[in-house]
């Protein structure tokens, strides 16, 4: 009462609440405590301050009260992929339910605002669904589909990382398989005979027919040689090279995938 009831009231220094005091007259001095600057629970989840009431005698005697303020949180933070890029190397023919890559995101969010959840982006398209499957949870992306080198070597992929908050936050990664040829192809050899048959008397070096070799594959897979096995008198003669003898490979394959020679009378 007077003097002696409570006169002033004190805040621990902090960053985030101010105290405000109320005066109700006979019903004293009410502090009420204010927020001064937003929390963010990923910072800091909780804080502790210290209100100390004096009154007005001489001396002054206070008393104390700790405040523990918890920090609740709200779904402010988007998932973040943990690599900047994703890219990876897969066999053509690989497996169905082979595992391409898997991608990870987190979340600062607690509960459900921090779960995580793996989906492919809007713009996948049906193709791309049919051929890979994404794990929602371990974000497992797996081989669902028939790959072929030959009818797509390169695939990019958007991965979408969503969490569970009540308006969930999302956010894209782009993954990108590139699909390394096998040797899946045999050389497709083509004949194109000029005569039926020829006279006993030709003289060497008259063309019989014309061989073209092509192969599917890329890189050495796709290089062929070319070559008669049994001992006949013809040979095959390179159409952009000259002098290649009849044991000799054809030369004109080292370089590309397709192989034009002559087959000529020795």
């Amino acid at each position: 009462i007077g003097l002696f009831s409570v006169q002033q009231y004190k805040l621990s220094q902090n960053d985030h609440f101010r105290l405000e005091i109320k005066d109700r007259g006979q019903d004293g001095k009410i502090p009420v405590l204010f927020l001064h600057k937003p929390l963010d629970r990923e910072v800091a989840r909780s804080h502790r301050l210290l209100l100390t009431a004096v009154d007005g005698g001489k001396p002054p005697k206070s008393g104390t009260m700790g405040i523990v303020i918890n920090v609740l949180d709200v779904n402010d933070n988007m998932p973040v992929f943990t690599r900047e890029s994703y890219t990876v190397e897969l066999n053509e023919n690989s497996p169905v339910g082979t595992t391409v890559i898997q991608v990870n995101a987190t979340d600062k969010d607690e509960g459900l605002n921090g779960e995580v959840v793996y989906s492919f982006g809007n713009n996948v398209n049906n193709k791309l669904r049919k051929l890979f499957e994404i794990d929602a949870i371990t974000g497992a992306i797996t081989v669902k589909g028939l790959l072929d080198y030959e009818a797509k070597d390169r695939y990019e992929i958007d991965i979408k990382a969503s969490d569970k908050g009540p308006v969930p936050l999302s956010t894209e990664k782009s993954v990108i398989i590139a699909v390394v040829d096998l040797n899946d192809n045999a050389p497709e050899i083509e004949v194109t005979s000029l005569s039926s048959a020829i006279p006993e008397d030709s003289k060497p070096g008259r063309t019989v027919a014309l061989i073209s070799v092509s192969d599917r594959d890329s890189g050495v897979n796709g290089k062929v040689i070319c070559s008669i096995i049994d001992d006949v008198p013809f040979t095959l003669t390179p159409s952009l090279q000259e002098n290649i003898s009849s044991s000799a490979p054809c030369p004109c394959l080292l370089n590309s995938s397709n192989c034009p020679c002559a087959f000529v009378h020795f």
